[in-house]
C-alpha cells in the first residue's frame, strides 16, 4: 500500500511541475533519492509534499534523481541498496519524469540510458551523498539538515518575499539534548551487503 501510495505522488508531482510557471528568481532544489527507501519515502510524502501546500513550489525548480545509493556495474547493469525491484521502479521513475506521455520509450532501453546519467550525475556529487534522502539547494547540500530545507529555500529565495517564508523558521537543536540520528538509507550499507 506504502508503495502505491508513493508512486501516486509522483504522478501528481510529475503533473504538478510541468503545469507550473516558474518566478523569474527561482531556488533550484534536487532531491536524490531511491525508490525503497523508506526514509525517502516518508521525506517525499510527509516534508516534500509540503512545498505543493505552502506556496513554496511557486519558486523552486524541483529535480527528482531517482538513483540513491545504486551503482553501475562494471558490465553496465545497476544493482540497488534494497534489489532489483527498486532498480526498476528507480527506471521506471526516472521515464515517467523524462519522456511521459511518450511511455513506449522506457521499453527501448532509453530508461537505462536515463539511469546511466543520474549514476554519473550522483556520482559526481562534490561533496559525495553518504545516504539518501539527499537534498541539495543551490548547489549546497544539506547533508542531514534536509528536513529543514524549506528554510534553506527561504533563505536562498532572493525575490519578493512569499507568506509561506513568514512562518518557516530555521529548526535548531536545543541545548543540552543529544542531537537526533537522522532517518536514512547510508549509501555503504547497501553496497556492502550485496557485494
Amino acid at each position: 500500500m506504502g508503495l502505491s501510495k508513493l508512486f501516486l505522488f509522483f504522478f501528481i508531482l510529475f503533473f504538478s511541475i510541468r503545469s507550473l510557471s516558474y518566478a523569474a528568481e527561482t531556488v533550484s532544489v534536487t532531491l536524490y533519492y531511491e525508490t525503497l527507501c523508506p526514509y525517502c519515502a516518508d521525506f517525499i510524502v510527509n516534508h516534500l509534499a509540503n512545498i505543493f501546500q505552502n506556496g513554496l513550489i511557486s519558486i523552486v525548480n524541483l529535480r527528482m534523481v531517482p538513483w540513491g545509493n545504486a551503482w553501475l556495474n562494471s558490465d553496465g547493469s545497476f544493482a540497488c541498496q534494497h534489489g532489483s525491484d527498486e532498480c526498476l521502479l528507480n527506471t521506471i521513475e526516472a521515464c515517467t519524469m523524462t519522456i511521459y506521455p511518450n511511455v513506449n520509450r522506457h521499453f527501448t532501453g532509453y530508461g537505462n540510458q536515463i539511469e546511466t546519467n543520474y549514476a554519473k550525475e550522483t556520482a559526481q556529487l562534490n561533496p559525495p551523498h553518504r545516504f539518501v534522502p539527499w537534498l541539495v539547494v543551490n548547489n549546497k547540500p544539506l547533508a542531514e539538515d534536509y528536513e529543514n530545507f524549506m528554510a534553506y529555500i527561504c533563505k536562498a529565495y532572493k525575490g519578493k518575499p512569499l507568506e509561506a517564508c513568514r512562518s518557516i523558521r530555521f529548526k535548531t537543536e536545543s541545548t543540552g539534548q543529544e542531537k537526533s540520528v537522522p532517518r536514512v538509507c547510508l549509501a555503504e550499507q547497501g553496497r556492502n551487503s550485496t557485494s
